[in-house]
């Protein structure tokens, strides 16, 4: 009778999304169910709870990042190594680091013709040194246009200095005091490469190997670069590269690589500064170029549509957003003169698609909102909102949204300098998950790695910084017949920048030149997912400023 009993109850909350799940934040261990009418035996009744303080084991490859590119190919493609033939550059450290043997024989050659001493000169036609010094210490300073003027404006200028001033004080005070905090935020991260600059497109799969293409900047130009991920038996895994990436020029620098996937296919949108252009991918066609546009404003967003092939949003910084259709253009489906629900302070805007494809997500640093442009009055209602959403400080700023489209049909992902929220867009302004992430340095590039049916279905989100190269593992499952629960806490994965003092000794100059390497910027983070059998192999692929790519299994 009691199991009966509790039969029907989980029969009436089976679907119950409002909180906690059956039984009241425990589950049954036993997961078969009878048939109605069925005669139940005597059997004890087991339950678990809900929330599990431990996620999925992951048991590190490697306990550093390890580069995937050689050096001669980096080298290649780094936008800011020095170029082989910079003759100049070389002759300023020969002069530098062997200064006498530049200088000794040279100074024997002109000594009848300067003179260092400051008595008289013995060389009527020799050169008083002190005057050359004098003359290239002048060089270092800007002329005052003042020198140039009369007495008698002078003495106007001493007089009425504390009167009459260049720039009126507040208004300088207004001027310095906005710098001051554009500088801050710049130290913090750069709004610009939001969303990443590096992208994995799998192809086809098998148990001993995974295909797929690398896309990611060189040196002005997109490269893409097959990749094969093998597994042998006894073995770690291995990655087999192509010995050259096929490279497209670019007449700008690429802050955001995004992919939408179509059966066979993939639209690959790039995003510079003022250009946006789309390349189609195939595993058995070479890349091409479909269509390029031209943007008045600097871009600040660029998504593939999961949905319908040949559709993106573009965002920029004057507030509009809009649907671009290949070979149709832009259409503009919203505009924002200000910021959503308070001064914020920001021109960043950012889109997304959602569950439906013609209901579009636009966020800014106050908020999220969704937008339905099927209507004329293209409306919208609160997703998320800073101050208002429960759990969500009043001091937080929106730094990315994702539509978590492999994982759930409705999730999106909202991070902000302190927290990560996941979000239900049935339930709007109702967290369905929030983590406090605990990374040094906001979070500007996300993945989701959806959870395997045959496994324990967890899924994990990786979130990355950008100064501080950090890389996070979150997990969390439910979404559908139960309620989304956190798998574990946080987990910090190894970084490029901690990988030095596993390198071998080397001489101090050769040190200082790899740890500039190591701690460069983050610039894009990705993966690589491979299921074999009963384990799942993630790859995690973090892009750098200098375009080294570093791998963590």
């Amino acid at each position: 009778m009691i199991r009966k009993r509790m039969h029907v109850i989980n029969q009436k909350f089976k679907h119950n999304v409002s909180g906690w799940g059956r039984y009241g934040a425990v589950l049954e261990v036993n997961a078969a169910r009878p048939e109605e009418g069925a005669c139940l035996p005597n059997v004890e009744l087991k339950f678990k709870s809900q929330h599990q303080v431990k996620g999925d084991p992951c048991v590190p490859l490697e306990i550093i990042a390890l580069p995937l590119l050689g050096p001669e190919i980096v080298s290649e493609s780094s936008p800011t190594l020095s170029d082989r033939l910079d003759v100049s550059n070389h002759m300023q450290n020969f002069y530098l680091y062997n200064y006498e043997d530049a200088f000794c024989t040279m100074s024997h050659v002109l000594h009848d013709n300067f003179h260092f001493g400051q008595g008289k000169k013995k060389n009527r036609n020799a050169v008083h040194m002190w005057r050359q010094e004098h003359f290239m210490e002048t060089l270092k300073y800007k002329k005052c246009e003042y020198t140039h003027l009369g007495p008698q404006t002078k003495g106007y200028i001493s007089l009425l200095s504390d009167v009459i001033h260049d720039i009126p004080p507040s208004l300088l005070a207004d001027l310095l005091h906005e710098e001051l905090v554009h500088q801050r935020e710049q130290e913090q991260f750069s709004e610009r490469t939001t969303g990443g600059a590096i992208e994995y497109i799998p192809f086809s799969s098998s148990s001993t190997v995974q295909q797929g293409c690398l896309v990611y900047p060189g040196k002005a130009s997109l490269n893409f670069h097959r990749v094969a991920w093998n597994f042998q038996e006894e073995k770690p895994p291995c990655f087999d590269l192509s010995p050259t990436p096929l490279s497209f020029q670019l007449s700008g620098t690429v802050r955001q690589i995004s992919r939408g996937d179509w059966q066979d296919k993939c639209h690959v949108g790039v995003r510079s500064d003022y250009l946006c252009g789309v390349w189609c991918v195939s595993e058995r066609l070479k890349p091409i170029n479909l269509e390029v546009i031209q943007t008045k404003q600097p871009a600040t967003c660029l998504q593939a549509s999961p949905h319908v092939q040949g559709e993106l949003v573009v965002a920029n910084e004057s507030g509009a957003a809009y649907l671009w259709t290949l070979g149709k253009g832009l259409q503009r489906f919203r505009n924002e003169d200000s910021n959503l629900y308070f001064n914020a302070k920001s021109s960043w805007r950012w889109c997304d698609f959602s569950g439906h494809p013609r209901v579009m997500v636009y966020a800014d640093r106050s908020g999220v909102e969704l937008t339905d442009i099927r209507d004329k009055d293209h409306c919208s209602h609160t997703l998320f909102r800073i101050g208002q959403t429960p759990d969500c400080k009043s001091g937080e700023r929106v730094i990315l949204t994702k539509y978590l489209k492999e994982a759930h049909t409705f999730h999106h992902l909202i991070t902000t300098q302190h927290a990560a929220y996941i979000m239900d867009e049935r339930f709007p302004c109702l967290p369905m998950i929030k983590w406090n992430h605990m990374m040094e340095y906001p979070p500007l590039f996300a993945q989701v790695v959806a959870g395997s049916p045959s496994g324990s279905g967890t899924t994990k989100v990786l979130l990355g910084s950008q100064r501080s190269q950090e890389v996070m593992l979150l997990q969390y499952s439910g979404g559908r017949e139960e309620a989304c629960v956190r798998r574990g806490t946080p987990r910090a994965l190894p970084t490029p920048r901690h990988s030095l003092k596993h390198l071998p000794v080397h001489l101090p100059h050769l040190r200082l030149q790899a740890l500039d390497r190591l701690t460069q910027h983050a610039a894009g983070l990705t993966f690589i997912h491979h299921n074999q059998g009963k384990e799942d192999f993630i790859c995690v692929l973090q892009l750098t400023e200098v375009g080294d790519v570093f791998t963590t299994r």
